[in-house]
């Protein structure tokens, strides 16, 4: 059975701030969920960090694990854990690009782990997010 999990963490330092960084976390999230066949989008805004991944049950507990002690997260948020008939996202994390100013409009400027999860998704898809 194949499940989506949408969550918001709070980025710690400088995760997510630099291109280095930036090309750290991505590359990362892209090895292991090629290997554990995890397909997903990841968001960086301000200090809040989306991601919508989907996968089997297993393979997404084991992400959340990482991700729960990963010194790059803190403050997790899971906004929706649901089964799925069919996978909404190809690549194995794709990255949104940020748009502050379409981020204010389609977030009302509320905290982005305050949004529903068909918010979060709706965002991501406006803010240039091509979902599969």
């Amino acid at each position: 059975m194949l499940y989506r999990l949408v969550f918001v963490s709070k980025a710690v330092g400088d995760a997510g701030q630099s291109p280095q960084s930036l090309a750290h976390i991505l590359g990362a999230s892209e090895r292991n969920n090629r290997r554990d066949e995890i397909s997903g989008a990841m968001m960086f805004h301000g200090d809040e960090i989306v991601q919508i991944v989907e996968g089997a049950r297993t393979d997404l507990d084991r992400l959340m694990r990482r991700v729960a002690v990963d010194t790059r997260h803190c403050d997790l948020v899971v906004v929706e854990d649901r089964p799925v008939m069919q996978r909404r996202y190809r690549q194995p994390m794709q990255l949104c690009q940020t748009d502050h100013r379409c981020v204010a409009r389609h977030s009302g400027g509320r905290p982005l782990r305050t949004l529903s999860a068909v918010e979060l998704e709706r965002l991501m898809q406006a803010c240039s997010l091509q979902a599969a």
